[in-house]
């Protein structure tokens, strides 16, 4: 997952990255597979989500 956009991967996958990695995390099975949700967790710091609904397309 590294170098993976976490918004487009949430896009992907549900409502937002925290779904992703609280929801998801159920399916993760190996130390290398949290290892990935950490740097997703990490890279979100300092980053506000915009409800899809009110961005304009």
């Amino acid at each position: 997952m590294a170098g993976i956009n976490p918004a487009f991967t949430a896009n992907q996958l549900g409502p937002s990255a925290q779904m992703l990695s609280s929801t998801c995390a159920r399916w993760l099975n190996s130390s290398n597979d949290w290892s990935e949700i950490d740097n997703l967790e990490t890279s979100l710091i300092g980053t506000q989500w915009v409800p899809t609904e009110n961005v304009p397309l």
